[in-house]
């Protein structure tokens, strides 16, 4: 919430891989934010003609070797 308001947003959308349990749809009822499952984020990216998909092997690949790259220390 504190990141939506910092930056001027109105509104903010949280995407997830999996889903959100009744707790955050709790936390988030009465505020301007979004909770959305991976699936819905798919599911709307398809219907306007973009594909794509979830690879959670390949992101924790990825974002590992951002890490590595950004704990090289530049010449």
């Amino acid at each position: 919430m504190g990141t939506i308001h910092n930056e001027g947003a109105n509104k903010g959308i949280l995407v997830t891989t999996a889903d959100y349990g009744p707790d955050a749809y709790e936390f988030a009822k009465g505020k301007p934010i979004t909770l959305m499952s991976g699936n819905e984020l798919l599911y709307l990216l398809a219907k306007h003609g973009h594909k794509a998909r979830i690879d959670l092997p390949e992101a924790r690949f990825l974002a590992a070797e951002a890490e590595r790259a950004s704990a090289v220390p530049k010449p």
